[in-house]
C-alpha cells in the first residue's frame, strides 16, 4: 500500500511539476486546475512547489529543486551579496553620473551667468525688501547646487509679473535667472519656454541675444 501511495504521489508531483513549468496540454492542466480546486491539500502542494521550482526552465528541473532544497540559505546569502554590491556599484555610478551632469550644466550656466551686487537696484522704484529679496535669489544660483529653493520661490514671482508691477522693471533679469536655475536643476523642459518668451518679448536686444544663445545650447 505505501509502494501504491509513492507510485500515486511521484504522479502527483509529476504533474504538479509540468503544471508548474508551462509543459502541460491545455487539457491536462485544466484537469488538474479543477482537482486543486476541489482538494486543499493538493492546492497546498501546488502553492508549495511554486514556492520553488516557478521560473525555473530548465531541463534539470528535478535537479535543481534539490538543490534549492538543500541549499536555500547559501543562495540567500549569494543573492544579498549580488543585491549588496549591485547597490553599491549604482549608487557610486549615479554619484558620478549626477556630479557629472551638474558639472555639466553648471557650466553651461556659468557664461549667461550676471552678478549682482545691491547697487544694481538702486533704483528708488521698488520696495527694499524685495530688491534684498532678488538679490540673495539671483546670486544663490550661482552659489548653491540645489536649486529646489531657487526655483520655488521665483516661480511664483515670474508668474506674477503681468499684473504685479512691484518686480515689472526686473522682469528680463527674473525670466533669464528662472531659465538659469531650471537648467542647473536640469528641468530643460521648463527652461526652454521662459527662454523663448523672453527673446520674443525684447527683438533686437541684448537680452534676446542672451536668450537666443542659450537655448541653442540646451536644445543641443
Amino acid at each position: 500500500m505505501d509502494k501504491i501511495n509513492d507510485i500515486m504521489q511521484q504522479t502527483i508531483d509529476d504533474r504538479i511539476d509540468a503544471f508548474v513549468r508551462g509543459m502541460m496540454t491545455e487539457e491536462e492542466e485544466s484537469a488538474l486546475k479543477q482537482e486543486i480546486k476541489a482538494d486543499p491539500e493538493l492546492r497546498a502542494q501546488v502553492l508549495a512547489t511554486l514556492s520553488l521550482i516557478k521560473g525555473i526552465r530548465t531541463q534539470e528541473a528535478e535537479k535543481e529543486r534539490v538543490l534549492i532544497q538543500n541549499n536555500v540559505k547559501d543562495k540567500v546569502r549569494t543573492l544579498l551579496w549580488w543585491a549588496t554590491s549591485i547597490a553599491a556599484v549604482f549608487a557610486i555610478f549615479f554619484g558620478y553620473s549626477k556630479d557629472k551632469r551638474y558639472n555639466e550644466l553648471s557650466a553651461i550656466v556659468s557664461p549667461y551667468y550676471s552678478e549682482y551686487s545691491m547697487s544694481d537696484y538702486s533704483r528708488g522704484d521698488v520696495d527694499s525688501i524685495a530688491v534684498a529679496h532678488l538679490y540673495a535669489l539671483f546670486n544663490n544660483i550661482k552659489e548653491q547646487r540645489n536649486m529646489s529653493k531657487v526655483i520655488e520661490e521665483l516661480e511664483p514671482i515670474y508668474a506674477s509679473l503681468d499684473i504685479d508691477a512691484t518686480y515689472t522693471f526686473y522682469a528680463n533679469d527674473i525670466a533669464m535667472n528662472l531659465a538659469l536655475a531650471y537648467i542647473k536643476d536640469d528641468q530643460i523642459e521648463k527652461a526652454i519656454p521662459v527662454l523663448e518668451k523672453l527673446e520674443k518679448d525684447n527683438p533686437d536686444t541684448p537680452i534676446a541675444t542672451k536668450a537666443q544663445e542659450l537655448l541653442k545650447e540646451i536644445k543641443k
